[in-house]
């Protein structure tokens, strides 16, 4: 009798990745393919649908066949997308009626700015501060500017819900819970499309897709191997946590991609605070648990930044070394791409301090990589004064791999963090979630399989602590430079 296995598929900003894993939780064969980078024109960020599409069905493909050759059977398929990027289609055909809006686009920060005075009219709604790095603004320019926004047969959506839809061939368009919470149109308590901030946006009148739970059956999909179930539809942070063993309350993780997520596992309770993100962590017909969350803009882009435009290094390899060798106090903000939570600022410079004689590119380098430390700090402090405060953390994405992070974050956090082996987090949690959808594994059963990785234990750390200091300082002066005319 063939073996049984599960495909979990993560699409992201730079690319697709696969992963085959057994129904006894081993890992069986991965995959990936790169996309072209996103078309940028000033705050406009914007990908190929279809390109996006194609990537999936390729890897989908791959692991599939792979599977078969194996002599496994694919019980069913778990998809994870960037949350916020969206688009617009012909639900019809599937055709995609304009490009992806990536998460990072601002386009519609003057449409935010006009409707400021609201934002705790939706923080209380969504569980989201108002900026423009979600879905809703982004909607309000597809239907002022894309003609064909306007036919009733164009749905608007996250990019989870085009892909799904186009996979399966589904009549309906249809949208899980994690990536409905991120257009911030959908209320987080009710978990349906409020009317009032659609109303708000300016949306009234648009398609929307049907709101479901993240596990459940989609629809099949069909591939080169046969056709098989799609049981989950999440957001990429969400399947990360997943597949780190988040998944019991007071649970920590956090994620260092091209942006930096801090995540707090609160069980059944909703809980808000100020300037973070109050989400949805998964769902099903009969269970649901929470998230507090808090991102950062500019975690990977920062060191290509500091690699690409600056010079300051050739190979990501080098920049743990130049870390330990960094001699100087400079601090370091970086303002690319605004400040995330819990400042929500959509434009800020970059600025230095602490430059003398002495420094060179290497304290540049530490600053930086410090920096991206100090807003999770931050982050961390906001979660504390809402009396949320995690007993550890799991740690994953490429920066993981930095000793000099991973050591430097738990002494500013006073944590002990997990750094876990797996880089491919989001893909592992949507095989994962797939099974917990088929009955396969509990959350317990999950818990138990996922490894938690090398500990790191958090140190008392004065200079740490005094360049934090001068960090919040900067980041203030910084403020107040950019409101100079």
């Amino acid at each position: 009798m063939a073996k049984e296995c599960f495909i979990g598929i993560d699409q992201g900003s730079s690319s697709t990745k696969a992963l085959v894993l057994s129904a006894e939780g081993q890992e069986l064969f991965r995959t990936r393919r790169e996309l072209a980078p996103p078309r940028r024109e000033n705050e406009r960020v914007e990908h190929d649908p279809l390109e996006m599409l194609t990537s999936v069905q390729e890897v989908l493909n791959e692991a599939a066949h792979n599977a078969k050759s194996a002599g496994h059977a694919v019980l069913g398929i778990g998809l994870s997308c960037q949350r916020s990027s969206c688009l617009i289609w012909n639900t019809s055909t599937g055709e995609p009626l304009s490009p992806v809006i990536s998460w990072r686009d601002t386009r519609g920060r003057d449409f935010i700015g006009q409707i400021e005075k609201e934002n705790p009219r939706i923080f209380e709604a969504t569980g989201l501060p108002l900026t423009p790095y979600y879905s809703a603004s982004k909607f309000r320019w597809l239907k002022e500017n894309i003609p064909a926004a306007q036919e009733n047969t164009t749905v608007f959506g996250t990019l989870s819900s085009f892909l799904a839809q186009r996979l399966t061939g589904a009549d309906r368009a249809e949208i899980d819970h994690t990536n409905a919470a991120r257009t911030q149109l959908m209320n987080i308590r009710s978990l349906a499309w409020d009317e009032e901030l659609i109303r708000l946006f300016g949306l009234s009148g648009i398609r929307l897709p049907d709101i479901v739970p993240t596990c459940r059956a989609f629809g099949l999909v069909e591939t080169d191997a046969g056709e098989f179930p799609l049981l989950a539809c999440i957001g990429d942070q969400q399947a990360a946590m997943v597949g780190l063993g988040v998944l019991e309350k007071d649970d920590g993780g956090i994620n260092y991609g091209t942006g930096g997520f801090l995540f707090v596992n609160t069980g059944a309770e909703l809980i808000s605070a100020k300037g973070l993100m109050a989400s949805i962590l998964y769902s099903s017909d009969h269970d649901r648990s929470y998230l507090l969350e808090g991102s950062v803009n500019a975690v990977g882009d920062a060191l290509e930044w500091l690699r690409t435009r600056i010079g300051l290094f050739k190979e990501y390899t080098d920049v743990d070394d130049l870390c330990w060798k960094a001699a100087t106090d400079v601090v370091v903000f970086t303002g690319l791409n605004g400040t995330g939570a819990p400042h929500w600022e959509a434009s800020l410079s970059g600025a230095m301090q602490g430059l003398s004689a002495d420094s060179s590119g290497a304290d540049i380098v530490r600053g930086a990589i410090e920096g991206i430390a100090f807003f999770m700090t931050d982050i961390i402090e906001a979660m504390r004064s809402a009396g949320v405060d995690p007993r550890s953390f799991v740690v994953s994405g490429g920066l993981s791999q930095l000793s000099y992070l991973t050591q430097f974050q738990a002494d500013m956090l006073g944590k002990d963090l997990f750094v876990s082996a797996e880089q491919e987090a989001s893909a592992l949690g949507d095989a994962l979630l797939a099974g917990l959808g088929l009955g396969t594994w509990t959350i317990a059963g999950i818990c138990g399989m996922v490894r938690r990785g090398e500990e790191v234990t958090g140190e008392k750390n004065p200079g740490a602590e005094k360049r934090y200091r001068r960090w919040k300082e900067l980041h203030r002066m910084t403020r107040e430079l950019d409101r100079m005319e």
